[in-house]
């Protein structure tokens, strides 16, 4: 009985990936009006009734997790008080409601740069401190409100892109804020 050889058959190619980077969300380069279609506005609706309470405690464990950790770092750990978690609560709550709403009318920017945003990241009234932790909180609430937005399969997914284009278009508004006012604040 004899060995047959080898087979010397070319390996098969494989297919190289190319690296891309994660893809932020980059602030909206002017203020923009965010008009929201009937679909969109009743899916971003029933978010807003069923998921918003659990979307808070998301938001507000992610701050405490974040702050516990830089004052891990610093060696300077201490409880959060209750009257703090009950400000970010509600911080969280407006700011959510806010932005399943589309809003980004001067008021709501104003709110967001002065009031929420500072109140969730622990920056005080500091626009340069803002800057990094309210960064890493809008991917954090873009991620969350996408899994929100798509938590069901359906035969076409247009108006879940439609209402993820009007998150995606609000937090970019609300970021673009958080800079020019960090920016303002480091050139004067």
């Amino acid at each position: 009985m004899t060995k047959s050889a080898p087979s010397a058959a070319p390996a098969a190619a494989t297919a190289v990936r190319e690296v891309r980077p994660f893809l932020f969300l980059d602030p909206a380069p002017a203020p923009v009006h965010v008009t929201i279609a009937p679909a969109e506005r009743e899916r971003l609706e029933r978010i807003a009734v069923a998921e918003i309470p659990q979307l808070v405690r998301a938001v507000v464990d992610y701050t405490i997790a974040l702050q516990n950790r830089r004052a891990l770092e610093r060696g300077n750990p201490q409880p959060i008080s209750l009257a703090v978690l009950n400000r970010r609560r509600r911080a969280a709550r407006s700011w959510l409601l806010a932005i399943l709403g589309g809003a980004t009318d001067a008021s709501t920017l104003h709110a967001v740069t002065t009031q929420w945003l500072p109140v969730l990241c622990a920056a005080g009234l500091v626009p340069t401190r803002l800057e990094r932790p309210a960064r890493r909180l809008v991917e954090f609430v873009r991620g969350a409100l996408a899994a929100c937005i798509y938590d069901e399969a359906a035969e076409n997914l247009l108006p879940q892109a439609k209402a993820q284009h009007v998150v995606e278009t609000t937090l970019s508004c609300h970021l673009a804020a958080i800079l020019r006012a960090s920016a303002v604040t480091t050139t004067s």
